[in-house]
């Protein structure tokens, strides 16, 4: 049944449009694409041409534990792409039959609304039409309600751990802080941590106490500790989350292959962090755009009901040090915004399609690099 409400989204989110046949890095390729059960019983009994038929007829194979919700998974090509695309880059089973036979997961993707806490959408920066958005602006992102239908109302799953009303009060102040571009990116960053250590232990407390809190963190009047990062250090933690990591992510590995190569030494990473700085001048704003957009999807510093604030912390610098060593190190082979968009939306799929923060976490704090200095070694990347 068709769900209509007034979603909070980012102001990028009503102007998105797909690229089509145009698309680099389409979302049918290198993707585990699941289809609910009666999506998978109806595409068999659908009427349409007989080339379609043949396509759809195997298509489609059952994972080893089947769910209602994913009951069937897309059976990829030899070259990992849809067997359903078209050679022009399009959909075939959409030209076809029209966009209404298209699986849920098609027609959604990128978009994500959300319900568990409030009524929420945006797109994945794993989508690369997004990081282009993204890129192509000057002003902080902004949010605004707007009143969207959904085909069905969006998961209400399950409630924050404090359920106090601060969500939204506490997102929009890391946003906040991440956005005053009078400091340089990394300080905002670590003032983040700074606002989420002050007020973790005030989930529990009156409304006044938090409220009071929440305006005089938004004043980023706390000072830095006193550290002196090493980015060589950084640059080692970093490597040491990418090796467990992305063994596992298909669409990241050329990425890092083309990274690994370009940056085998901290003296290669400097050099190519400056001509980075050169070729991309306004990094620290397409950075800036890429974070704040991407907390507002996974919800930070709520992404994993289950993860402390210091937890969701570590994995924002974990984040902010897998951006820049993919970056930095692809863009040195591919010199072009194109280079820095495929990355960066490469980076995206598994850290928007996995539980990217929980696994960053646990693996700083194996190597021992969990604590404040280590967390600003992440940051001087």
């Amino acid at each position: 049944m068709p769900f209509t409400h007034a979603f909070l989204v980012p102001d990028i989110y009503p102007s998105f449009r797909c690229k089509g046949g145009s698309c680099r890095s389409t979302c049918c390729k290198g993707w585990g694409i699941s289809v609910r059960m009666e999506e998978y019983f109806r595409l068999l009994g659908m009427d349409c041409p007989p080339e379609i038929r043949r396509r759809l007829d195997c298509a489609f194979y059952a994972p080893k534990d089947p769910s209602p919700e994913r009951f069937r998974l897309i059976n990829p090509r030899f070259d990992g792409d849809c067997p359903l695309r078209a050679e022009d880059g399009l959909c075939a089973l959409q030209l076809a039959c029209g966009e209404d036979a298209l699986p849920s997961i098609c027609r959604l993707y990128p978009r994500a609304p959300r319900g568990e806490f409030a009524y929420e959408c945006s797109c994945s920066n794993s989508c690369e039409a997004v990081v282009e958005q993204l890129l192509d602006r000057e002003a902080p992102l902004t949010f605004r309600s707007v009143e969207l239908t959904l085909e069905s109302a969006p998961p209400a799953g399950k409630r924050l751990r404090h359920p106090r009303g601060y969500y939204s009060a506490i997102r929009a102040l890391c946003g906040e802080i991440l956005q005053k571009r009078a400091l340089p990116l990394p300080e905002r960053i670590a003032r983040v941590g700074l606002a989420l250590r002050a007020l973790e232990p005030l989930m529990d407390a009156e409304a006044g106490r938090m409220g009071a809190e929440i305006s005089r963190l938004g004043l980023c009047a706390d000072e830095l500790p006193a550290f002196a990062p090493d980015a060589a250090a950084g640059l080692s933690a970093i490597r040491g989350v990418l090796d467990a990591l992305a063994q596992t992510s298909e669409s990241l590995s050329p990425y890092r292959e083309a990274a690994e190569a370009r940056l085998s030494s901290p003296a290669e990473f400097f050099t190519a962090r400056a001509a980075f700085s050169g070729r991309f001048p306004a990094w620290e704003r397409h950075f800036e755009h890429l974070l704040v957009h991407h907390l507002f999807y996974e919800c930070f510093p709520f992404s994993d009901r289950h993860e402390s604030f210091a937890d969701e912390f570590s994995a924002l610098c974990a984040l902010y040090a897998l951006l820049r060593f993919l970056l930095i190190g692809y863009t040195a082979s591919v010199p072009t915004r194109e280079g820095f968009v495929d990355a960066a939306a490469a980076a995206f799929r598994l850290i928007e399609h996995s539980r990217f923060d929980h696994n960053a976490a646990v693996l700083l704090r194996r190597q021992g690099t969990a604590d404040d200095a280590s967390l600003g070694n992440l940051l001087a990347l």
